[in-house]
């Protein structure tokens, strides 16, 4: 399993951080294992392919992003809730569009967003629970129920994490995961033990404990999650980890730039 490792960080390309550079915030990557980097100055940014520049887009009126997806990188959304505004960049990292949320007439409290396996939008509306699906005309084309009524819930998501098979709600007062089908219809629940940190790399949702040094992994369409050996140091020090297809992991550590990668062990 060990040689999957260097197949997959053999399709990274870092950008060359200038020296005095802000910390690296947050680690994104994309299907063809590209890494994005959300600096603490609140810059993406990615390496040129050419190697002679780095790609990078910020917005001073909009500030920091509350959510990154990467998963198409030729429409890459920015997500800033407070303002219910998605950027959508292209792979330069230069706007293409942007949409309101709150100027749909459908939507009246828009929260957690993620890109559908179709290029459309995923919204869950924190006023009426409901999770609706945008198509690239910004129309309402699939939507649920009343999921505090449906699902009993208390509390709104504060993520979607989308595989091509299916939509998944997490919600942390309660340590779960709804997992709906694609066309947005409820499946099953799936409890999670606490994590100080989720990180989603389709189709591998991995939790971290830091301060306990634990982990688990999760994919779908499985209804249980499996547990980890304790994480190895790099791991447990990260700013973000993410989990690669084979065991693996890639990390970026604080104040360090570049990545880190090694193996996670699962429990026997």
């Amino acid at each position: 399993m060990r040689w999957i490792l260097p197949l997959w960080l053999c399709c990274l390309t870092i950008p060359a951080f200038a020296q005095g550079d802000p910390a690296v915030a947050d680690l994104y990557v994309d299907p063809v294992g590209k890494p994005y980097f959300l600096l603490e100055d609140d810059r993406l940014v990615t390496g040129n392919p050419l190697g002679v520049n780095t790609y990078s887009f910020y917005d001073s009126s909009l500030g920091s992003p509350d959510y990154v997806d990467v998963t198409n990188p030729f429409q890459i959304l920015v997500y800033y809730r407070e303002y219910g505004t998605a950027v959508v960049l292209d792979r330069t990292l230069s706007e293409l569009d942007r949409i309101d949320l709150f100027a749909n007439p459908n939507i009246q409290q828009p929260g957690a967003i993620a890109r559908s396996y179709d290029n459309g939008i995923w919204v869950f509306d924190n006023w009426d629970y409901r999770l609706l699906r945008l198509d690239d005309s910004g129309r309402i084309d699939q939507q649920t129920n009343n999921l505090r009524l449906q699902l009993g819930i208390a509390a709104p998501p504060s993520a979607i994490f989308v595989d091509r098979n299916a939509v998944i709600l997490h919600f942390p007062d309660k340590n779960r995961l709804a997992v709906f089908t694609n066309y947005g219809q409820f499946q099953y629940w799936v409890d999670t033990p606490p994590a100080e940190q989720l990180s989603w790399y389709a189709p591998r949702l991995l939790g971290t404990s830091t301060s306990h040094g634990e982990g688990w992994l999760w994919s779908p369409p499985a209804r249980k999650v499996r547990t980890l050996s304790r994480l190895p140091t790099a791991a447990r020090t990260a700013t973000r980890i993410l989990a690669g297809p084979g065991g693996e992991y890639l990390a970026v550590q604080p104040g360090v730039p570049g990545l880190s990668s090694g193996m996670l062990e699962e429990k026997n």
